[in-house]
């Protein structure tokens, strides 16, 4: 079984972001496109209504290109608010992530933290979301891998400066993750700015056990980054991926130490 994913690297941060979107999207038939984090929110808007347009769009261009289509929003539930992921296939949502590790900025707006990592099936593949900073999280990601996950989704947003190290080699995070937990990685950001008014950049890339699969052509380019996903390979690595079953849970209970107050 075989599935073409692609990470939809679009302009961001301006009333574009859709026609952008879609003329990636236009240019080449997929299972599955992933849109950048917050892609659709201009500098300065962070409201509901956004979130309700933007799910409307996710909807209509899955109906349209009968693919799965997937895209980050503000969603409200009850006084809270949460960054979710939602996917849609045919125009009908199949399944929806909360993030699970909030920002300090993003907590700082009233972001709160999701509970719990899913997985949902979808065309006979398990699909899940680790939203942004959630890949940087090891611990979260083997949760993707003990559940079984054939293809992680990974909407981001990258800033175009960072405090952190090794800007060169930080696709290298992205080949480990998907080797230690025996699953595909689609990465998607987009080049323009946050609804915070920070500068990001595309960094999009599609990662397996085997090798990084594709990388984008530049960081501030409209580009489909995508590639074939072999789920059978997965599969059979993720049967011979012995750190998945064989762990010592006793000396891993220092993970549940400290943590944020979410």
């Amino acid at each position: 079984m075989k599935l073409r994913v692609s990470a939809v690297q679009c302009r961001v941060g301006g009333r574009d972001a859709f026609e952008s979107a879609e003329r990636l999207i236009s240019s080449l038939d997929s299972d599955i496109y992933l849109l950048p984090e917050y892609f659709s929110y201009p500098v300065g808007d962070r409201s509901l209504e956004t979130s309700e347009k933007t799910l409307k769009w996710l909807q209509s261009v899955s109906k349209e290109f009968d693919s799965i289509v997937a895209g980050n929003v503000i969603r409200k539930d009850g006084d809270h608010y949460y960054n979710t992921l939602y996917a849609f296939m045919g125009g009908e949502k199949m399944f929806s992530q909360d993030k699970i590790h909030p920002t300090r900025s993003e907590r700082e707006i009233g972001i709160r933290c999701g509970k719990s990592l899913s997985v949902f099936e979808v065309k006979k593949v398990r699909i899940s979301a680790l939203i942004c900073a959630d890949i940087l999280y090891p611990e979260l990601c083997r949760i993707a891998g003990l559940k079984e996950a054939d293809i992680v989704l990974n909407p981001v947003v990258s800033f175009r400066k960072s405090e952190l190290p090794g800007e060169d080699r930080r696709y290298c995070l992205y080949f480990t993750r998907a080797f230690d937990n025996s699953c595909a990685i689609v990465k998607a950001g987009g080049f323009g700015f946050t609804f915070l008014g920070d500068e990001c950049v595309g960094r999009s890339l599609i990662a397996t056990p085997s090798e990084i699969l594709a990388r984008c052509g530049g960081e501030e380019q409209e580009e489909l980054v995508s590639a074939e996903i072999d789920i059978q390979m997965i599969r059979k690595y993720r049967e011979v991926n012995y750190s998945l079953k064989d762990r010592n849970i006793q000396a891993l209970k220092e993970l549940l130490d400290g943590g944020i107050e979410c």
